[in-house]
């Protein structure tokens, strides 16, 4: 891959970015129906915790599965660690594990921190 032309690399780096935020999205609305709350991550729970960063964590394997095994649509440097019982990619599987769990307590923060500022401003 490093030897591909830009316009494929670029058409990689947009497609595997907007299928995060979609897999981002999908995750927080399966976990908010569920919850039947929209605003679970203000009340974070380990139950929703765990949820959301579960639906993302299998539908990253599969994805990652799926597209290096079988439709072999891209593959792994040589320098890529790959989870031997998975065969997956230790940097996708550790991104769904951070980046949404550093987002959520983040947003958790931000809202929080703002409704505290409305009722100190409302006084």
């Amino acid at each position: 891959m490093k030897d591909a032309p830009f316009h494929t690399m670029l058409y990689g780096w947009v497609h595997c970015t907007s299928g995060d935020v979609i897999l981002t999205l999908v995750s927080f609305w399966l976990v908010s129906i569920i919850s039947r709350s929209r605003k679970w991550f203000l009340h974070l729970n380990g139950l929703n915790f765990v949820g959301f960063i579960m639906i993302g964590l299998i539908a990253t394997v599969i994805s990652e599965r799926v597209n290096i095994h079988v439709l072999e649509s891209w593959g792994y440097d040589e320098f890529m660690p790959v989870i031997p019982w998975l065969k997956v990619g230790l940097t996708p599987f550790l991104q769904w594990i951070i980046i949404p769990s550093v987002v959520l307590l983040l947003t958790k923060h931000y809202f929080l921190f703002h409704q505290e500022a409305a009722k100190v401003k409302g006084s």
